[in-house]
């Protein structure tokens, strides 16, 4: 099912879009790139947050707001509308793969937060169940971060080959990522200090 993995723990749920290509390809959720960038908030976490909760991707459930793949190649679109999402349906689908969670559900992107507000405000997610928003995990949501969790401008890539020329331009977009990751790291951790999980 390229939609939904059901995490061995029932702490943390990863809620993003929908499934598109990548995810068709791998038949599991959050693969391609956004699962890659997913593997390495993960590690992150897992690093700095790990003592209460375990961060392994087969620890966490995983699922979207829009169980139908979406891909322009497959439906000429890339994400499901409003009106759909928000179909009962749907959300009494993403309802019941949610409800053994009983920490925290983290969206990722636009969708994902809209039909788990949803949720939320008609009172079908645990009230117990904090929420917490972030941008998508794709490089194009990633990329609108310019500060490091330092503080520091993160440079473009074409300005850290300029300044150091032993990078090679892969390396220094993966090290971009990693700092951006490592911010929406940072802002899910405030929120674990902040409702104390």
């Amino acid at each position: 099912m390229c939609h939904y993995q059901k995490g061995t723990k029932n702490e943390v749920a990863f809620v993003f879009s929908c499934p598109g290509a990548a995810e068709e390809a791998a038949n599991k959720p959050a693969a391609g790139r956004t699962g890659n960038n997913l593997q390495q908030l993960l590690n992150i976490l897992s690093k700095k947050y790990g003592e209460k909760i375990e961060w392994s991707r087969e620890a966490i459930t995983i699922t979207n707001a829009w169980s139908h793949i979406e891909h322009r190649k497959l439906t000429g679109r890339t994400e499901a509308t409003v009106r759909e999402v928000l179909t009962e349906e749907n959300l009494t689908r993403l309802e019941a793969e949610l409800r053994p969670v009983e920490g925290l559900v983290i969206t990722s992107g636009g969708m994902a937060a809209l039909a788990v507000n949803a949720l939320k405000s008609a009172g079908r997610i645990h009230n117990e169940v904090k929420v917490l928003h972030i941008r998508h995990l794709g490089l194009r949501a990633l990329n609108q971060i310019k500060v490091d969790v330092r503080g520091e401008p993160i440079l473009s890539v074409a300005d850290q080959l300029a300044k150091d020329h032993s990078l090679s331009s892969p390396q220094a977009g993966r090290e971009n990522t990693m700092k951006r990751l490592e911010v929406v790291a940072a802002e899910i951790g405030k929120e674990l200090i902040i409702h104390e999980l």
